[in-house]
């Protein structure tokens, strides 16, 4: 379905901007698009999400996405194709009933299409329903391919927006930002607890939280072992705070839990499995440092919302968000997979409690300014403006 922000007065309508609909495309609805959703909303646009299926952590606050499912017949090729060595079965995408799609894209005519992953068989059905009905089309994705100028995918990205006149996206931050075919536009948020409001060191520790499901990618083995070197030196104490919900996560679960009582850590690192969307607000408060340890993480959204919250961020480099971070202003980069650095990182951020609380203070100022959710709608609706 698709949702309207409130009415307008008639008296007030000519001095707000014209009211737009988009419509977004993706496998789910992930929560990083719970805030530009929002934004969007509240700024008078009408907003509808095509979605292939439900997410277990997602939050309908703002909008209640249309899961079309998957369809039948490629779900069999789907499967047909996991069988070829070295291809897995969600590898190979997915795509909806096509005439519901199409039926479901025509009942709305919406101004633009935001299309997620435009290079899959769902992104390249949705293109073409956008040119067919002449609907803005705005391409999303968080591959670093797209981003890097080393990346030979530059010139298929060039070449593709030239074809279908598109505006292209992403959250993510090239080493040649601004001269790219792919504009940058990161994750935005609210600030949610300021410096003023912030309690820092419950029980008179250094509390770190690291968020993420239980894959081995995540390296929630590696956040331990950093936990049990700083706590030679420091009294910190740990959580993690992921999703288990398959036969994998709970494998994954418990290496964790044999890896921390192996380090007698039994007491310092809790877990917290299956956390709704609405609660992890309450995690991020509870602690003073945020970790992100996972290797080739695509675009995480978890630093920014540790950022909104006062907290200082310390991630591995092959975080496609780790440009959010200002090494030694609101946090450090270390090198993926290399425990020492990671804990050389946290060392300089919790050995001074005083310059730790000015970290989480820049943290708070960066969300302010960069990632306001005013900067998303000024973006897309200029993308998906008549060019004058």
């Amino acid at each position: 379905m698709s949702l309207r922000a409130a009415d307008i007065s008639p008296l007030r309508v000519h001095l707000l901007p014209i009211s737009m609909h988009f419509l977004y495309t993706a496998p789910r609805y992930h929560t990083n698009q719970h805030y530009p959703v929002t934004a969007l909303l509240e700024a008078g646009h009408q907003v509808t999400f095509l979605v292939l299926r439900r997410g277990r952590t997602e939050t309908y606050d703002a909008l209640e996405p249309v899961v079309l499912g998957c369809s039948p017949v490629f779900d069999v090729l789907r499967r047909v194709a996991s069988l070829i060595p070295g291809i897995a079965y969600w590898d190979t995408g997915g795509l909806p009933p096509i005439l519901r799609f199409v039926s479901e894209v025509r009942a709305r005519r919406p101004s633009a299409m935001v299309v997620r992953d435009p290079r899959s068989a769902y992104g390249l059905l949705a293109m073409l329903v956008a040119k067919l009905i002449r609907a803005h089309l705005i391409l999303y994705s968080q591959s670093a391919r797209n981003v890097d100028p080393k990346s030979s995918n530059r010139a298929l990205v060039r070449m593709l927006r030239r074809v279908t006149h598109a505006s292209w996206f992403s959250p993510m931050r090239g080493d040649g930002a601004g001269d790219g075919p792919v504009a940058y536009l990161p994750f935005v948020m609210p600030t949610q607890v300021s410096p003023e409001q912030k309690q820092w060191y419950a029980g008179d520790c250094v509390n770190l939280l690291a968020i993420g499901m239980f894959v081995p990618r995540k390296n929630h083995c590696l956040f331990v072992d950093a936990v049990a070197e700083l706590s030679r030196r420091y009294r910190v104490r740990a959580k993690i705070v992921g999703e288990c919900s398959t036969e994998a996560h709970y494998e994954e679960l418990h290496k964790v839990r044999q890896q921390c009582r192996r380090l007698g850590l039994e007491d310092n690192v809790q877990v917290e499995l299956n956390v709704a969307f609405a609660d992890m607000r309450r995690h991020y408060s509870d602690h003073d440092v945020f970790v992100l340890a996972s290797r080739d993480e695509p675009a995480a959204v978890s630093p920014l919302e540790a950022m909104a919250h006062c907290l200082p961020v310390v991630c591995s480099d092959s975080n496609g968000t780790s440009c959010y971070i200002r090494p030694g202003e609101n946090g450090f980069v270390f090198r993926t997979d290399d425990v020492d650095d990671l804990v050389s990182c946290l060392d300089r951020v919790v050995a001074n409690r005083e310059v730790l609380i000015e970290m989480g203070r820049r943290s708070h100022e960066l969300v302010g300014t960069e990632h306001a959710p005013s900067r998303y709608v000024d973006t897309v609706v200029r993308m998906a403006s008549p060019s004058p």
